[in-house]
């Protein structure tokens, strides 16, 4: 986690009641926005919001995040450098471990499962883990609608060049064999 977070919401785990869990609302100001466009090279982000639930689990120690994280972004296309809007809405599903806390009894873990990641003190950022998970679902390749045309375009043009250049070699060895 870098030592300045853009978007910070911060739980205190000693508010989590015994049982029944907290739910919570979450949205990055403005101000916000244009730090988490800067930290993840977005355009532009024009909303960022997480709703969600923070439960305890049934494994002594562990916290369940659970919520759905939204985001109104834009992108820049990897071929035409156009804006490319992405409006996405992310499901979550976070594990965290209090303290760090390891049992000594023989826990079976499955493939399927995810591990518990570590949480050091009584805070949880939830806007941390909002900005996290909406850089893990923006496509690392977007493409502008007219992607497509231009990238044919540059291969046509690749291929006449790729052509030329080999004529040019045959018109050369051509005229060395004449000599």
């Amino acid at each position: 986690m870098p030592d300045e977070v853009e978007f910070s919401r911060l739980f205190k785990l000693r508010h989590l009641p015994a049982s029944g869990g907290h739910g919570f609302t979450i949205e990055a100001t403005p101000g916000e926005c244009r730090a988490v466009a800067r930290r993840l090279e977005l355009v532009a982000l024009k909303a960022l919001s997480f709703e969600g639930r923070i439960d305890k689990a049934p494994r002594e120690g562990v916290l369940i995040v659970r919520g759905t994280a939204q985001a109104d972004a834009t992108q820049r296309c990897v071929v035409t450098l156009e804006p490319v809007p992405a409006n996405l809405e992310v499901p979550v599903e976070r594990y965290f471990i209090v303290d760090g806390e390891e049992t000594e009894t023989e826990v079976i873990v499955s493939p399927d499962d995810e591990e518990p990641e570590p949480l050091a003190g009584d805070l949880l950022d939830l806007g941390e883990i909002a900005v996290e998970e909406l850089a893990l679902a923006l496509d690392p390749y977007p493409h502008a609608a007219n992607a497509p045309a231009v990238l044919r375009s540059y291969n046509d043009a690749a291929d006449s060049a790729a052509r030329s250049a080999f004529a040019a070699l045959a018109a050369l060895r051509d005229r060395s064999k004449r000599r």
